[in-house]
């Protein structure tokens, strides 16, 4: 009876009784009916706000279960277009083997051989080893400076390439790669964000230019064009560091992107 009294009488603690006082004391504002309302109502609107953002995700999980299977489901339909799309690639490759073959047994398979050779040294298709000229070109040493526009002059551009490249040709040089990626008609030199892509394969400097072509002229050739005033301006300028090597023997590999949109028969050939 004597806990059941004390506890009617003085139904608070008197440890909060006695921070209370110290609250006071302190000089802090004591707690009001008020306030304690606006905490509880501060309390059930965060767990009403918490229940219905639960709801609302118990709601979309079936419809991001419908979206994730509709996702599954292209994948495997593009997947499975691509299967039938290389096993009819790989018919069709079959075919033109055994009509080259057919026409190589049936006669005059040396000559047809020998313009086929041809072509695929023209077009970039066939490796080619020779003598040629090697070019180096690494970006300046030292960490990078961004000057006018954001570019950092001292390093490498793709439009470098592409004038030390047409310089090549403009030479004479039969067949050119730059870091073995070898160079056709079609091959895009291009600067994409902080890498240079060639055939549309990403680079890393140094880039070296190799160009295969008669020893006897082609250097001399090239020290006469703008392409290597440009070499030495690009060395002069802004740090790049190149050079230039007569190669006695080069080895350039095929080119793995040779395709055609559009053909047409050569004169009155079939």
């Amino acid at each position: 009876m004597t806990l059941l009294t004390e506890m009617l009488q003085r139904p608070l603690d008197p440890g909060y009784a006695a921070a209370a006082s110290r609250r006071l004391a302190a000089g802090e504002p004591a707690h009001t009916p008020v306030g304690t309302a606006l905490v509880t109502l501060t309390a059930v609107l965060i767990g009403l706000v918490f229940a219905v953002a639960a709801s609302a995700v118990r709601r979309e999980a079936p419809r991001q279960a419908a979206v994730r299977l509709d996702v599954i489901a292209q994948v495997e339909q593009r997947r499975a277009l691509v299967e039938e799309r290389s096993r009819a690639i790989s018919e069709r490759q079959g075919e033109i083997a055994a009509l080259e073959a057919r026409i190589l047994g049936a006669g005059g398979g040396g000559q047809i051989q020998a313009e086929l050779d041809a072509l695929a040294l023209a077009s970039g298709a066939m490796p080619v080893q020779g003598p040629g000229l090697g070019i180096s070109l690494a970006d300046r040493p030292g960490e990078p400076q961004a000057e006018e526009g954001g570019i950092d002059q001292g390093r490498i551009q793709s439009r470098d390439l592409f004038i030390v490249v047409n310089a090549l040709w403009e030479s004479g040089a039969e067949a050119i790669a730059i870091n073995g990626q070898r160079l056709t008609v079609r091959s895009p030199i291009r600067f994409a964000g902080s890498a240079i892509l060639v055939n549309f394969r990403p680079l890393t400097p140094p880039y070296e230019v190799s160009a295969i072509g008669d020893p006897a002229r082609l250097p001399g050739r090239f020290a006469a064009t703008l392409g290597a005033s440009y070499l030495k301006s690009l060395s002069d300028n802004f740090g790049i560091v190149t050079s230039i090597e007569a190669a006695p023997e080069l080895t350039l590999p095929g080119a793995t992107r040779v395709n055609v949109d559009r053909a047409r028969p050569l004169g009155g050939a079939s």
